[in-house]
């Protein structure tokens, strides 16, 4: 099982860094499996992550609001098509 990193074990690099050495920063992600922080000045801007972290993210994102419509459907909390329409303007 892969052991993933915590926003506070996470390699930080600044912007102008990440630029300079990119191909390093793509390697480090891509085929080490690191998430690396960009910086711009002192904030956090970016995060570089390899695909494979990227598709998984993507797929628990997919199944997260798959549960809040079950969810919602299930506390009959929505509204038909026919009454959004009107509300929306279309």
């Amino acid at each position: 099982m892969k052991k993933y990193q915590t926003a506070h074990s996470l390699n930080t690099v600044t912007a102008t860094k990440a630029k300079a050495s990119f191909s390093a920063v793509l390697a480090q992600a891509g085929y080490q499996g690191q998430r690396i922080i960009v910086k711009k000045g002192r904030r956090p801007t970016a995060v570089i992550l390899g695909y494979e972290d990227f598709q998984r993210l993507a797929d628990l994102e997919d199944r997260y609001e798959s549960a809040l419509l079950t969810k919602s459907l299930k506390d009959d909390r929505f509204l038909p098509l026919d009454e959004v329409i009107p509300r929306l303007g279309l």
